[in-house]
């Protein structure tokens, strides 16, 4: 009878491990299908190497027990903030599926002679002495903002007081985004005198434009999604006052856009305003 139980366990056992060993062989990473969308020639690079990593360390490798957060520190450690995974798709039994693009640096923010390169999903991607674009040019500038020293891939952020017009700001830069003008954005200043003096309330925008006209929105906290459609707007030369800019008004010349007579208004001047003011 013990001779009998003998053979049944190790039939079972024999069993468990031929299964284990066929179930691991067809159950292991047979596959990365790795879609990168990098457009710089450091990060099509760094894509490559991506792909060469996972297969050298992760092919073959139980598909059952493989953890996404290998992936994840494979594309940080060689994208350096860059790269960002999408998705990560498990399709059984041993193929996984990945996504990965690359993360452009768009706006630098200026602090005490460094730019913070921030990119288009609000991360720090580098610290520099120099505005400078990791592909070729630089990076719409914009000084005026009080922040603590952010380290590389961290989110950007400023001063609790600063918050309503980093808000507004960011309203701004969705709409040049929206409208495909970012290239013609060179420089944004945000003055807000009640910094040097709390009984004062006035903030302002300052943009510079590429072809030289500029802009200036009053009090960009308030009234801001009609401020900034209407600087954009006017920008393009529609709804503004003071006459209709087309291509040659646009190397020269003021906008402003402010609250007057209880509505926002946009007004176009050739010549500088005599109450443009601070950051002209």
């Amino acid at each position: 009878m013990r001779s009998k139980k003998f053979v049944i366990v190790y039939a079972v056992v024999i069993f468990l491990i031929v299964f284990l060993i066929t179930f691991n062989s067809v159950c292991s990473v047979s596959q990365f299908d790795v879609r990168f969308h990098a457009g710089s020639a450091q990060m099509t690079a760094a894509a490559k190497r991506v792909q060469e990593r996972l297969d050298e360390e992760y092919l073959n490798k139980s598909f059952l027990f493989f953890k996404e957060s290998s992936i994840a520190d494979v594309v940080a450690e060689e994208g350096g903030g860059y790269l960002k995974i999408d998705s990560i798709e498990k399709h059984f039994p041993n193929r996984i599926s990945v996504s990965v693009r690359e993360v452009y640096e768009c706006y630098a923010y200026e602090k005490d002679g460094w730019y913070y390169a921030v990119g288009d999903d609000g991360t720090v991607l580098a610290v520099n002495n120099a505005n400078v674009n990791n592909i070729d040019g630089r990076n719409v500038e914009i000084v005026g903002f009080r922040f603590e020293d952010i380290a590389v891939g961290g989110m950007f952020a400023v001063s609790e007081k600063q918050a309503a017009a980093f808000d507004a700001l960011q309203a701004f830069l969705a709409k040049i985004e929206e409208k495909g003008l970012r290239g013609n954005i060179l420089r944004v200043e945000y003055i807000d005198m009640g910094v040097s003096d709390p009984d004062k309330n006035f903030t302002w925008f300052y943009i510079d434009c590429v072809e030289g006209i500029r802009i200036r929105i009053v009090k960009p906290e308030v009234n801001t999604e009609e401020k900034v459609s209407l600087a954009v707007s006017g920008y393009l030369g529609e709804q503004i006052g003071g006459g209709t800019i087309g291509d040659a008004q646009r190397t020269h010349g003021y906008i402003t856009v402010q609250d007057s007579g209880g509505q926002v208004r946009a007004d176009y001047s050739e010549e500088k305003p005599e109450d443009w003011g601070v950051g002209a």
